[in-house]
């Protein structure tokens, strides 16, 4: 008996002091809510040590409220690459056509800076022709933007037909010292050639080309009318001269077939590139006449608007005037 006391006694196992009873069921219940909270937490696969960082720096990373947070939580690795813009060729060529546009705008200004500082200064310095000048010609900065590339090309059928007249001269020329026995009109050839070179160069200038410039610039149907007449009369002597009539002043078909049927190999070289320059200047000429044409049906001018602007240039005329006022003078 007193030896079973002994041993259920607390000093009677010294070896195992835990086998009280209270002991027991704490050590019980401890495991048992450890055993719980592992089990809890096993289903988390996100699970951090959170032992080293502080309560502060734990809520500044999780902050919900924070745009990082919301970036990070609204755009998933899946969708990440689809609010981006990428490169493609639809993007390219807005951008190309943004630049162009860019581009055309800053041509603009500084043609409206160049007018602005022309009607400031007064009459612009005279620039043309450049040999000696006696007029203003600057088609970038008189030319609205939008037709500077027909009155451009209005400029080069005008400097086309002046390389012709040169080389249908030489043509000419060079036929007269080598020419077979039926081209009988070299002479006359050259001296109507020659004459045609002066003259044509400074009539195509003041009757057409001159007319199509302000045409473009004032937007007048005078102008229009002058440059419809002049530059059809213009068309039909290219090709008048493409032909090659004998007596003519023309490097054209009929020489150049007399020449390469009797050998004749360097004047008939000439007389093709005159041939060729003919050619080429009359569709040019043909391509001009149209375009303008059309722009002046899109513009709504009318044969009456032109009477209208020959009639306003008439009273602004002093010689015209003092005419009108000496006719009804003499009448009365």
């Amino acid at each position: 008996m007193a030896s079973h006391a002994h041993s259920q006694g607390p000093f009677g196992d010294p070896e195992n002091p835990f086998q009280d009873p209270s002991i027991t069921s704490a050590l019980n219940s401890t495991q048992h809510d450890q055993t719980f909270h592992l089990d809890a937490d096993s289903g988390h696969k996100d699970h951090q040590d959170f032992s080293g960082t502080s309560y502060q720096q734990y809520n500044e990373a999780t902050d919900p409220f924070s745009s990082a947070y919301d970036q990070k939580t609204l755009v998933s690795p899946a969708t990440e690459g689809l609010g981006t813009p990428r490169s493609t060729p639809d993007l390219q060529a807005k951008e190309e056509a943004l630049r162009q546009r860019e581009r055309e705008l800053a041509e603009r200004e500084r043609a409206l800076e160049a007018r602005q500082q022309q009607q400031s200064s007064g009459r612009a310095i005279n620039n043309f022709p450049p040999c000696f000048p006696f007029m203003y010609l600057n088609i970038s900065v008189e030319i609205p933007l939008q037709h500077q590339w027909i009155v451009w090309w209005a400029y080069r059928e005008w400097l086309l037909f002046e390389v012709t007249l040169v080389l249908n001269f030489i043509a000419c020329l060079c036929v007269l010292f080598k020419h077979p026995a039926s081209v009988q009109s070299a002479p006359t050839d050259l001296g109507v050639a020659l004459t045609e070179m002066f003259t044509h160069t400074i009539a195509s200038f003041f009757l057409w080309y001159r007319p199509v410039y302000n045409a473009y610039m004032k937007e007048s149907s005078l102008y229009y009318f002058f440059f419809f007449i002049f530059n059809g009369f213009h068309i039909l002597y290219t090709f008048y001269k493409l032909v090659g009539i004998p007596s003519t002043g023309g490097a054209g078909l009929i020489l150049l077939v007399a020449l390469f049927s009797d050998g004749y190999i360097l004047p008939g070289i000439l007389t093709l590139l005159a041939t060729i320059g003919w050619f080429v200047m009359g569709l040019l000429a043909i391509y001009v006449y149209k375009k303008t044409y059309d722009h002046y049906k899109e513009a709504g001018h009318t044969f009456k608007e032109a009477k209208t602007d020959a009639l306003v240039h008439m009273g602004k005329s002093d010689t015209v005037r003092q005419a009108a006022w000496n006719s009804t003078f003499n009448r009365s």
